[in-house]
């Protein structure tokens, strides 16, 4: 199966950690009732500018799941 037949959510997680992150954060964001915690919200842009930053390392699906896709 190509990568653009895929499943999102499967591609998604293909995508390296700082781009899943920046993915996450877009996606809280995007709701628009207040389920999404203000603070959460500001902890993942957080993490997501560290990954950036290069201040942290990301994890391989495989390594945080114990699968790979």
């Amino acid at each position: 199966m190509t990568t653009a037949r895929m499943p999102i959510r499967q591609r998604a997680l293909k995508l390296p950690a700082n781009k899943r992150m920046s993915l996450a954060v877009l996606l809280l964001e995007s709701l628009e009732e207040p389920a999404a915690d203000a603070g959460l919200v500001k902890e993942l842009k957080k993490r997501a500018a560290d990954l950036r930053n290069g201040l942290v390392k990301g994890l391989s699906t495989e390594e945080a799941y114990g699968f790979s896709l």
